[in-house]
């Protein structure tokens, strides 16, 4: 089946923008090295030919005549390179004193310093310097061809380098990104490798962009493994918590089917109709667990909590009444939000566990109360029942737990779990305590107040 989430190399993708960028960017810096190497390459050569007209101007003013002679080239010129750099000696009179081969009588130059000239449809580089007297002047020019064939051997050498070098950086690039992103791949196959019986934290060297997705994993499979946990031992516990009514009406069931005497089937009934109740509520309590699940989205909703109160009061009133049981409630208006189900499941688990748990030895009674304090709705339900011994109360939010394991008593060990598991879930504060009296038990539970009640 093809993986519905879109996917995408990420080696592939960091390489290629890298690469791509070290392409550009080693292409800008070719064009400014060029530019740079350009401009002070033509500074070098702008030196050397002032520096050389100098010279000259230096050699003429201590060695030639102030005179026009008759042969005004100084010699033949065999060499190739006669005309790469050419000059001309003037005198103030403006006539010519000497000239170099390549080029005529005629002064190329007519302003001071540099210019560019063309000799013989050649473009040159000139400079022109008269000496401090006034008295000679001396015109040199270079051929342009020379800078420009260093310029382009200059781009040749840059070229070369990019061809060389440009690869070889890429291919450098992508295989350190490959090397660190090994790591990706190493905690992919671990998880891989990972099964839903048997999930663990990866323990991986990790670079810190991914630390936190890793942690984030981690905490997860950990929730999942703990979660598959409960789950097991949940499942495993109600097998057997159903195991055993089931075994005692099937025990019964063969007393009735032998049973000698009217009165020994009659007992044999009523054992059967009491574990029939105990397996229907440990079932109903079983899918009520699975209702108030985390994983099952609930919306929350403004509750009037004394109003709920007198709604589970009346659903058990038929129990309360056969039970013989006084109820005294002293109820205040007060708003909570919260999932408006689970606070039923909350409130009628814990009046039915005072109910199932009421005293035999004195008059059963409840009292049921519901008030705002310090911007808290604190609902309490005190009974005069059998009570909880003080080291048994860390116990009593387990699932299957229950402090009397009478058989005449329908309990599942499911109904605190249940209401510990909806205060949690609302944020709540819930406290077991003994009466003031010292029978019974005290169920105290906190939700945050609404200060302001407004349909949701």
């Amino acid at each position: 089946m093809d993986s519905p989430v879109q996917s995408y190399s990420l080696t592939r993708r960091l390489s290629l923008c890298i690469v791509l960028a070290t392409v550009s960017m080693w292409l800008v810096s070719l064009s400014f090295i060029y530019l740079e190497v350009k401009q002070r390459s033509e500074a070098i050569f702008d030196q050397s030919l002032a520096e050389t007209a100098h010279s000259l101007l230096s050699i003429a003013s201590s060695t030639i005549p102030n005179q026009a002679p008759e042969q005004t080239i100084l010699e033949d010129a065999n060499s190739q390179h006669y005309d790469h750099i050419v000059f001309q000696l003037w005198n103030q009179k403006g006539q010519l004193i000497y000239r170099s081969v390549g080029v005529g009588t005629q002064a190329f130059i007519h302003q001071a310093g540099f210019s560019w000239v063309k000799i013989d449809g050649k473009l040159f580089r000139a400079y022109s310097v008269w000496n401090t007297t006034k008295t000679l002047q001396v015109q040199i020019a270079q051929i342009w061809q020379i800078r420009q064939e260093m310029q382009h051997a200059i781009i040749i050498f840059l070229l070369i380098l990019t061809v060389i070098f440009l690869p070889l950086l890429c291919w450098l690039i992508t295989i350190i990104i490959k090397k660190n992103i090994s790591t990706i791949h190493k905690v992919s196959e671990k998880i891989k490798k990972q099964s839903a019986g048997s999930l663990y934290p990866i323990q991986e060297s990790l670079p810190e962009e991914i630390r936190p997705m890793v942690l984030s994993l981690n905490t997860l499979l950990v929730e999942i493994s703990e979660s598959m946990a409960r789950e097991k031992r949940f499942t495993s516990n109600a097998a057997h918590e159903l195991r055993t009514p089931l075994s005692a009406i099937r025990v019964h069931a063969q007393v009735l089917q032998h049973a000698r005497t009217p009165e020994e089937a009659n007992n044999a009934i009523s054992d059967i109709i009491l574990g029939v109740d105990k397996a229907s509520r440990m079932i109903s309590q079983l899918l009520t667990l699975a209702r108030i699940s985390p994983q099952v989205q609930q919306e929350n909703k403004c509750l009037e909590v004394s109003a709920l109160i007198n709604s589970v009061l009346a659903m058990l009133d038929f129990k309360i009444q056969q039970a013989n049981i006084t109820i005294i409630a002293a109820l205040e208006p007060s708003y909570i939000d919260a999932q408006p189900d689970q606070i039923e499941i909350m409130l009628r688990n814990l009046i039915d566990n005072a109910i199932i748990y009421r005293s035999t030895t004195q008059p059963a009674v409840i009292k049921v109360s519901c008030t705002v304090i310090a911007g808290k709705c604190v609902v309490r339900i005190e009974d005069n029942g059998i009570g909880i011994p003080p080291d048994k109360v860390t116990l009593i939010f387990q699932s299957f737990y229950r402090v009397n394991q009478a058989s005449s008593v329908i309990g599942s060990g499911l109904g605190l779990s249940i209401v510990k598991q909806i205060v949690d879930l609302n944020a709540g504060k819930m406290t077991v305590s003994p009466t003031e009296t010292g029978q019974g038990t005290t169920f105290e539970i906190q939700f945050q107040a609404m200060t302001q009640v407004s349909e949701r």
